[in-house]
């Protein structure tokens, strides 16, 4: 008897755990699982132990890994674990050659840029890795680090996202965490969403911008909703209260 399968189709909602590697090497490049990147003592700014929200097809993740994800149409319910092998075209291209430039150390320190060895720096609006050093000239690699590099991909679906309320919380606290998803109420309707927040979201100072983020996110992703609104609720302490009404 065959075991059912977690169908996955473009636009579908799923939280993943995830470990990348470099085949070569397996070097740990990114994790969202603790267990593993403390048992590597692996560091990275901004690291997040908590399952990542996926939306097939839509290349907010990894574009290359999405394609793969929808090729399989689906996995066991039972496994929900993958392993993805991504080639250099698939991950992130493969090493182009006119990327690689011969700036002049002086041109560099006007940018007040002194290059070493391994050094990434940014020139001409643009981030490269200083490969080379010698005779006034440095030799910058403009490619993406991980140019030319095969890719592993180890894969955990946790959940896949059903419910539209489920969809627009999980949306909303990509944009607001850490904010705590129990503080996004959203109340759905034929033609309109209304999500309300907790005053406490106030205190992000990158509100302005993550709600416009957010905005577009559910415009793109639900364009069935002609009206968005979002509420910022705040209710009075119980000892204001009830002083107001007795004075």
């Amino acid at each position: 008897m065959s075991q059912a399968k977690l169908e996955l189709k473009k636009d579908d909602f799923i939280l993943v755990n995830y470990e990348v590697r470099l085949k070569d090497t397996n070097e740990l490049l990114d994790t969202n699982i603790e267990e593993v990147a403390k048992k590597e003592k692996f560091a990275k700014e901004d690291l997040v132990y908590e399952s990542a929200l996926v939306i097939l097809g839509r290349g907010k993740f990894h574009k290359g890994l999405e394609e793969e994800l929808l090729k399989l149409g689906g996995i066991e319910q039972e496994k929900k674990e993958l392993v993805i092998e991504l080639s250099p075209e698939k991950a992130f291209g493969n090493k182009d050659p006119s990327k690689i430039k011969v700036i002049n150390t002086k041109e560099l320190a006007r940018e007040g840029i002194i290059p070493r060895i391994g050094q990434r720096v940014k020139v001409r609006d643009s981030e490269g890795t200083v490969i080379s050093v010698s005779s006034g000239r440095a030799i910058i690699d403009f490619n993406h680090p991980l140019a030319g590099k095969t890719l592993i991909f180890k894969l955990q679906i946790v959940k896949k996202l059903e419910d539209i309320k489920e969809k627009i919380v999980e949306l909303m606290y990509q944009r607001l965490r850490p904010i705590n998803r129990e503080e996004i109420l959203v109340n759905v309707t034929d033609e309109a969403l209304n999500i309300t927040l907790k005053s406490n979201v106030l205190d992000n100072q990158y509100l302005q911008q993550a709600l416009r983020l957010a905005l577009d996110d559910i415009e793109e992703l639900f364009p069935q909703y002609g009206k968005i609104s979002f509420i910022i609720e705040r209710e009075k302490p119980k000892e204001v209260k009830e002083r107001i009404l007795n004075p």
